[in-house]
């Protein structure tokens, strides 16, 4: 019966043809509820010259996928991560929440170019996110969630390293 449930919830999620107000029809299983990372592509990430990380990535560029982001998992493997891609700087307070969550993040903020704007580190499930006005806050493109003291150990450094490859599966 779980497995029932599981195979209709992730074919919901995945289906195309999804309305803004789906996600209430499953409101009250939410501690129930596991979504599955779902390999889109590859990010590779360098300072100065050398790369320094690859690591698999999720995709959330609609408005349900950007909502849930990394909700509704117990686990992150490592060297994976979530990248958002904005349409405008209203959306960073939307997808920027750790209501629900489940794991600890880095939360890392990108420019046009690609560049790490800000970080955000170790941000634990329910903990509320401040957002400084800014000037990078104007320049967010991007946003990139990975597992929690990852950006310590991979030497993500502000102004430096960029995203230089996104390839797609």
């Amino acid at each position: 019966m779980k497995f029932l449930l599981t195979l209709i919830m992730t074919l919901f999620f995945l289906s195309s043809e999804r309305n803004k107000n789906d996600f209430l029809l499953f409101s009250d299983m939410g501690d129930q509820l596991e979504i599955e990372f779902i390999k889109h592509g590859e990010l590779y990430m360098k300072n100065e010259n050398f790369i320094i990380k690859k690591i698999n990535i999720e995709f959330a560029s609609s408005d349900l996928e950007k909502k849930n982001g990394l909700k509704y998992r117990s686990f992150l493997k490592k060297n994976s991560g979530m990248l958002f891609f904005l349409r405008n700087k209203e959306e960073i307070q939307k997808i920027i929440n750790m209501k629900e969550m489940r794991i600890p993040l880095d939360i890392i903020f990108l420019d046009k170019n690609h560049t790490v704007i800000f970080v955000n580190k170790h941000v634990y499930p329910e903990m509320e996110i401040e957002i400084e006005e800014g000037n990078y806050n104007n320049n967010i493109k991007y946003i990139l969630e990975v597992n929690a003291g990852m950006t310590d150990k991979w030497g993500i450094k502000i102004g430096v390293t960029k995203i230089i490859d996104v390839l797609k599966n």
